[in-house]
């Protein structure tokens, strides 16, 4: 976990989420983002069942926007001095941003894995959007009352998040290959395997690429 960890994060105790005794193998702000992407992939894949795969309405496009900038501009906006951040702040925006990464991306799988996609939007409907929102937030408090006996579920959630991030966006990265593309009927079905393998491969090379490069800069730092 703390290769993981090491490979996508400066990993600083002094701001990382802290469970008990147990410390976060990443920091706040990477926390937020890898387990806001996770999360919302559990959110959106029980949510939508009709293969949507058209992204979603302009005014939740933007809202996505603020919410994956929000973590940019928090890390800019401290970096330049003109406020004093924190690990709730940074894990809440960071948090939000993965998400939205996550909403975009969840039609557009869809789109490329199934052989008759839904024409729906996504979130086409406002109320499922608010459901959404209000799963994220809830699970943002919950996560910063820092209960210790979460701290075991939360350490292995965090690298697990790293890896599933890396995983899926590789998933969507080879069916854009056209001998794989739309070709399911179902969620879980054979056209899923030669494409798991090759994000499985995809996913253990770049962790690894991630992890030498960070291993470099601190050797010349």
């Amino acid at each position: 976990m703390e290769l993981i960890g090491f490979s996508v994060c400066h990993q600083l105790d002094s701001r990382s989420l802290i469970f008990g005794n147990i410390i976060s193998p990443i920091c706040s702000r990477c926390a937020g983002i890898y387990i806001g992407f996770f999360i919302s992939a559990v959110i959106l894949f029980l949510m939508f069942r009709k293969k949507q795969s058209e992204l979603p309405p302009l005014y939740v496009l933007i809202i996505l926007a603020v919410f994956f900038l929000s973590t940019i501009i928090d890390g800019l906006a401290s970096y330049l001095g003109l406020y004093m951040t924190n690990n709730i702040i940074r894990f809440s925006t960071g948090f939000l941003c993965g998400a939205s990464i996550m909403a975009v991306l969840y039609p557009v799988f869809n789109f490329q894995y199934y052989r008759d996609p839904s024409k729906e939007r996504v979130f086409r409907k406002p109320f499922t959007f608010i459901i959404f929102v209000l799963s994220l937030i809830v699970f943002i408090i919950f996560t910063l009352f820092r209960f210790d006996f979460l701290g075991g579920f939360y350490y292995y959630l965090s690298s697990l998040s790293v890896v599933f991030t890396f995983f899926f966006v590789s998933l969507v990265m080879a069916y854009l290959i056209p001998f794989f593309s739309q070709k399911a009927d179902r969620l879980f079905s054979k056209h899923l395997i030669i494409p798991i393998i090759i994000a499985l491969v995809l996913t253990s090379v770049e962790i690894f690429i991630a992890y030498k490069l960070h291993e470099l800069m601190n050797y010349f730092a």
